[in-house]
């Protein structure tokens, strides 16, 4: 068991995040085994039409990503400016030794062996492949051969990532990311009105939560117990391929992460007519608010513009924003490493038209 204990500050010691590399890696790891994976299986059809020799290869080093997801995958998932090249380039420059303790990882049973006992301990190395010739040849040649040169089993796996996602997955995160980041939006929203905990309660069935206890809790086959502070905070990463899986790195050195499904797995409920007005008038009904759309009614604006314009925190901005989100006033856009606001004319002239309707009914009486 996991468990993860929160002080009463500690909406200051969580952060979220999205990570190209990360999702490159889980989307790969949906198509080893696409059975398990029935919310994506449009994305499994579409890689039907991948070529032959690319989705051999994927299949080659599909035990990379099979079972266990290497944590230098991790590397800068919290740097919002790195892109997917900039967090290849950074696992790529890991020590070897690392890399070998997290690839042996995912050829090995976890819960008997610590991949850095094989790097640093021969005779658990020598007694774990001893086993593997007697009962997987081909794995215990793999593990073998991470053991003696981890950077050539590294090159070539991650070469295939990166054919994979120029033949793919490019197009495929220009699409989701904007969606990943209104996710994260939404729970930044949420902890800010309602503090952490209820937020909490909205990710996978797999995390249990205690409110009274501050204690958020994941059945995995090792223990943990973590207390969250400004010196050991936890990130969580937003994913639309993790699910049904939520994935947590807590051992040294890696950062303490919590990769977990954020989009919604059931159609929302589609709100009445009344309902969409109010929440429509609610979110006009502030004073930053309607700055910010007299702002974006001149052009379409980020985050920071709007923050600079306004005077208001980018977080206090982007609570704003979300609520004129939600209720249809803006919609978004990707330009590079920017999200742009605009407004939706249509929602406005339909907010418009319906209150001059009340109006008109009022006059008819």
């Amino acid at each position: 068991m996991i468990t993860l204990r929160f002080t009463e500050a500690a909406e200051e010691d969580v952060s979220f995040s999205v990570s190209p590399l990360l999702e490159a890696v889980h989307s790969w790891h949906v198509l080893t085994g696409p059975g398990h994976h029935a919310l994506h299986v449009p994305w499994v059809r579409r890689c039907r039409r991948l070529p032959a020799d690319l989705r051999r290869r994927m299949r080659e080093h599909g035990f990379v990503v099979a079972d266990y997801i290497p944590a230098f995958f991790e590397s800068r998932a919290g740097d919002h400016d790195a892109d997917f090249a900039g967090q290849l380039a950074a696992v790529r420059a890991l020590p070897p030794a690392l890399l070998a303790a997290e690839l042996a990882q995912t050829l090995i049973d976890t819960a008997r062996y610590a991949g850095h006992r094989l790097v640093e301990d021969p005779s658990v190395r020598d007694a774990v492949l001893d086993e593997l010739r007697q009962t997987d040849t081909t794995r215990a040649a793999r593990l073998d051969g991470i053991l003696t040169d981890p950077l050539a089993v590294l090159q070539d796996a991650l070469t295939v990532l990166e054919d994979y996602w120029g033949a793919a997955f490019a197009d495929e995160w220009e699409r989701i990311e904007p969606s990943l980041y209104e996710s994260i939006g939404r729970a930044g929203a949420r902890i800010a009105h309602e503090g952490l905990f209820p937020m909490l309660r909205t990710l996978a069935p797999q995390i249990r939560v205690a409110p009274g206890r501050r204690t958020l809790r994941l059945d995995r086959p090792h223990d943990h117990d973590i207390t969250i502070t400004r010196e050991h905070p936890v990130t969580f990463t937003a994913s639309h391929y993790v699910w049904p899986h939520v994935r947590v790195t807590c051992d040294n050195p890696w950062p303490l992460r919590i990769t977990y499904p954020a989009l919604p797995l059931a159609p929302a409920v589609r709100p009445t007519s009344q309902d969409a007005m109010l929440t429509a008038l609610r979110s006009l009904a502030a004073a930053p608010r309607l700055q910010i759309v007299t702002h974006l009614a001149a052009q379409s604006r980020s985050t920071r513009e709007l923050s600079t314009l306004l005077g208001l925190s980018p977080s206090v901005i982007s609570r704003h924003l979300h609520q004129l989100n939600r209720a249809g006033i803006t919609t978004t856009r990707r330009e590079g490493y920017y999200v742009l606001y605009s407004l939706e004319p249509a929602r406005l002239d339909r907010i418009a038209t319906a209150l001059a309707a009340l109006t008109g009914s009022n006059k008819s009486c």
